[in-house]
């Protein structure tokens, strides 16, 4: 491999340069698979002495390669092949459906018969419209003016003011947070988050190229003495954050350390992308952060975490000296968000149907969740009465690994620590386990007795799977 290596590097000529050329055999190969996900690459001063070129060069040969997302270069033990964000999340979360298995591994709302019936309902009111300009658009736009209004009415209703002028429609919160991402940093920046986030936060880090630091966190979500602390040693560009309901720790951060965080974030001038996306589940809406910062902060929610699965419209509201380069973003990168879908939602919102399908789901979390606690309530990290997962310690006679196998044998699905973890955390001996998984109740609660017992059993001595 190294010898394929060596030919890309004498093949340079003109003002081509042999790092650009490096780059390029290397990245082949791990497109190409001969460099499998994982795989260690050669120390440096190897690959230099190989090629017969400096150090410095294949410095910023695998530099370049870490900023594209290809290789992770980790401190005193080397640098690495990094997985596709798709494959590893492969590894942990079904991204098919298997009938035999009880899927906890995607956080997914409970759908039920009401859910089918409202949107017979919207698509024969829809249906029988003569005039339906959402269908028809095709221009580069935030989101038409009554679309942007029905996200200010929906943003109102969890505590956070807009306007229309600053406010976004875009194809779900991960759009969302990425457009915040986007408007805001690049390679060689530094961005904060909480130590276990959401796996789009880090996907995003490998696409953008800017440097992803993961904060303490406890059952209330981030440490703000350790926030401040990284604002004052380093030079912080931004903090994403999910304080309502953390995506996979289900922390609900109080409001005193809300307004920690928002004191720190305005004192060092760092932006604050705050994603709610679960905010519209509890009953009672908390302080979002980006409230207390409006000029600092993105604040993005979307329907399908608390409405409907397949309703993937956001509302992203940006400061307003960055409002224009928010909508370039969305304009390069979407064109505009989805405008029948923005109708459903807009048109759900005026009528109360959106407030009532959030009110089922509630109900329905309720009683789940409170059917967790009765069977697993021993091993419960965090929770949340409205929350669509818990958060379950891993008895210290299993590793995680092998817990979530043996479960897996058995036809049941959950998400270990591994794709939440921001690189360099302390991995945490837990699973995530959703609770919308499309079952009967019945099923549902046979699956966590069956979790139950394998948490209480012991593992086979030897484990060949």
């Amino acid at each position: 491999m190294i010898g394929q290596w060596r030919d890309a590097v004498r093949a340079v000529h003109g003002v081509e340069s042999k790092y650009k050329r490096l780059v390029k055999a290397i990245a082949g190969d791990i497109e190409s698979a001969a460099l499998p996900a994982g795989a260690r690459l050669p120390p440096q001063r190897d690959v230099a002495a190989e090629l017969a070129i400096s150090v410095q060069t294949v410095t910023n040969a695998y530099k370049e390669l870490e900023r594209q997302g290809l290789i992770r270069c980790e401190v005193g033990r080397g640098s690495f092949v990094a997985a596709r964000v798709t494959e590893t999340m492969s590894n942990y979360m079904l991204d098919t459906a298997e009938r035999s298995v009880v899927d906890f591994s995607i956080a997914r709302i409970i759908h039920t018969p009401e859910h089918d019936a409202m949107w017979r309902k919207i698509c024969a009111t829809l249906s029988t419209l003569d005039d339906q300009p959402w269908i028809r658009a095709f221009r580069p736009i935030a989101g038409f003016e009554h679309h942007r209004q029905a996200g200010v009415a929906w943003l109102a209703s969890l505590g956070m003011p807009a306007s229309a002028d600053t406010l976004l429609v875009t194809n779900g919160a991960a759009h969302g947070i990425f457009l915040a991402l986007a408007s805001l940093v690049g390679p060689g920046d530094t961005v904060l988050c909480e130590s276990l986030t959401d796996h789009g936060v880090i996907g995003s880090a490998n696409v953008l190229g800017f440097t992803l630091k993961g904060l303490e966190i406890d059952e209330y979500g981030i440490h703000p003495e350790h926030f401040e602390e990284m604002c004052d040693s380093e030079r912080i560009s931004a903090l994403v954050c999910t304080p309502t309901l953390n995506n996979p720790t289900v922390a609900m951060m109080p409001d005193s350390r809300r307004r920690a965080i928002a004191r720190i974030a305005e004192r060092y001038g760092v932006y604050v992308i705050e994603d709610d996306v679960y905010g519209p589940l509890p009953a009672k809406p908390a302080t979002p952060i980006a409230s207390l910062i409006p000029e600092l902060s993105f604040y993005c929610t979307s329907m399908t975490k608390s409405v409907l699965t397949g309703l993937r419209i956001g509302y992203l509201t940006t400061p307003r000296r960055l409002a224009l380069r928010a909508e370039s973003v969305l304009r390069v990168s979407s064109w505009m968000a989805t405008s029948p879908m923005a109708e459903v939602a807009t048109r759900w919102i005026a009528d109360g149907t959106a407030a009532r399908l959030v009110q089922i789901q509630r109900e329905r979390l309720g009683r789940r969740q409170a059917l967790l606690q009765q069977t697993l309530g021993a091993y419960v990290l965090g929770a949340h009465p409205q929350a669509l997962s818990a958060w379950l310690r891993v008895p210290e006679h299993w590793q995680a690994d092998r817990l979530v196998r043996e479960l897996r044998n058995r036809d049941i699905a959950v998400t270990s620590a591994e794709p939440f973890l921001v690189r360099g955390a302390d991995r945490p001996s837990a699973v995530r386990v959703c609770v919308g998984a499309e079952v009967s109740d019945e099923t549902y609660k046979a699956a966590l007795e069956t979790m139950r017992e394998v948490f209480e059993q012991y593992p086979q001595v030897h484990d060949f799977t």
